[in-house]
């Protein structure tokens, strides 16, 4: 009896479950059938959106949010015109941005290092200013050691059997390659580096102080002109808003094995849950498995999706902080190693082009509330109150942004045995494709990448 009640009660659950993906279930307006369904609306996911429209393809944009833009955002006071970009901040000025900054009618700029204001070192953690501290530059034996392995600008083309010395800490292979101490303190002081960057392996330092990176940290750099980066996807949203699902997830998902059985998901929406039908998926949001437990993964997908994690990393905007203009206030470790600053803490509060505005970046190894994290920032902002003799006054947080799960990577052990190359293999399989920042940092290499594997994409989508 109770075998006969089970396999009853797995039919029924079978039945409800294919009833989400019957199109006959749905009203004719709730059912969307496309050639592309893509999941996440920032830098991955809004450029290969503009791109299929660019080419006539039909799809549908699905984002958790109440924008577009992903780690690119910007602080608007709508009563005083005053713009802060608190995320992305530069792009490398080559041929991929100056087009899709063109193309969305957003005026471009030269980088200055006076945009961040002139630095100013302290110890947040022990409360010391460093009046003597001169941040180091990257020497040329970072730059050889860089160009020695070239694959690391860009993850996918990292060879299975990764070099071990890739895989010790930052310190480690500083000491074992003799790297020049500017070298090896300067490789740790790539903007927006999350987590304990001692505990970073050469690989991941590498692959996030690349080229491009130091190309745009020596002159080749463009923003905004109006520091305000969100503007490409603003103007994006108002060109694409019928074919975008905002504040929407998916909640399922039919994928086939064969190219023409497509997929169906299930999304659950402001307006109620409608049936997306498309030729190919394409995943532009953190693949982690909270998001990609959704997306009926398979053993295969589970298996290596399972292995990814990111770090924790949060930014705020605030006013009425008494701080000097200008500045850029700079946590740095009086006697850690490399300088390194403690975590938790405020890595930065750093001026901005609109007049008595900072935005600030704060770094932790565990997650943290808003709560947490503005308090934190409050009392270093009053302790350098006092120290710079401004005036007592209690700052106003405008603005906060999560971007966690940040950096995405898999554990060490699992990078040499070939993980980038197991996940490279994911790619067109089961309808789905991956086009986040897994193999590569900053919007500049997203945009490229995500260029150069749309063809393949939608030559999938032929089928």
């Amino acid at each position: 009896m109770l075998t006969t009640c089970f396999f009853v009660a797995a039919a029924l659950a079978a039945r409800v479950h294919s009833h989400r993906f019957d199109p006959s279930a749905y009203a004719a307006e709730d059912v969307i059938e496309r050639d592309f369904a893509i999941i996440g609306g920032g830098a991955a996911g809004t450029y290969a959106a503009i791109s299929l429209a660019d080419q006539n393809k039909t799809f549908t944009v699905v984002e958790v949010t109440d924008r577009l833009g992903g780690h690119t955002r910007t602080f608007r006071d709508e009563a005083t015109g005053a713009s802060i970009d608190i995320g992305v901040q530069l792009h490398e000025n080559i041929p991929v941005v100056r087009d899709f900054f063109k193309r969305l009618n957003s005026p471009l700029a030269p980088f200055q290092p006076a945009d961040f204001g002139n630095p100013k070192y302290y110890d947040f953690t022990k409360k010391v200013a460093l009046t003597n501290y001169t941040r180091p530059t990257i020497e040329g034996d970072y730059v050889a050691m860089l160009s020695k392995y070239p694959f690391l600008d860009d993850l996918n083309n990292l060879p299975d059997n990764v070099p071990k010395e890739l895989l010790l800490t930052w310190p480690e292979f500083a000491a074992k390659q003799n790297l020049s101490s500017g070298s090896a303190e300067a490789g740790l002081w790539w903007p927006a580096t999350p987590g304990n960057p001692l505990d970073a392996t050469a690989l991941a330092i590498f692959n996030d102080g690349n080229h491009v990176e130091l190309a745009e940290y020596t002159g080749a750099a463009v923003r905004s002109a109006t520091h305000y980066n969100s503007q490409i996807y603003d103007n994006a949203l108002a060109e694409l808003k019928e074919h975008v699902l905002l504040k929407s997830s998916i909640i399922a998902a039919q994928r086939g094995s064969s190219r023409k059985d497509g997929v169906r998901l299930v999304a659950n929406t402001p307006s109620g849950r409608k049936l997306i039908k498309a030729k190919q998926l394409i995943i532009a949001m953190p693949p982690v498995l909270d998001n990609a437990k959704y997306f009926a993964l398979d053993q295969k997908e589970r298996s290596i999706l399972s292995k990814l994690s990111g770090k924790h990393y949060y930014a705020g905007v605030m006013n009425n902080t008494g701080l000097e203009a200008g500045v850029a206030y700079t946590n740095v470790g009086q006697n850690t190693p490399h300088h390194v600053a403690s975590l938790p803490g405020v890595v930065e509060i750093a001026g901005s082009a609109s007049p008595g505005y900072f935005f600030y970046w704060y770094n932790s190894v565990d997650p943290q509330t808003q709560e947490e994290i503005e308090e934190a920032t409050r009392s270093t902002i009053k302790w350098l109150q006092s120290e710079s003799g401004a005036k007592a006054v209690e700052p106003t947080f405008q603005d906060f942004a999560d971007y966690s799960p940040f950096h995405l990577s898999p554990p060490t052990s699992d990078i040499a045995n070939g993980w980038y190359g197991k996940m490279k293999g994911l790619q067109g399989y089961r309808n789905t494709w991956y086009i986040s920042s897994l193999f590569v940092v900053g919007s500049t290499q997203i945009w490229n990448n995500t260029r150069n594997i749309l063809p393949e994409i939608i030559d999938a989508a032929r089928c």
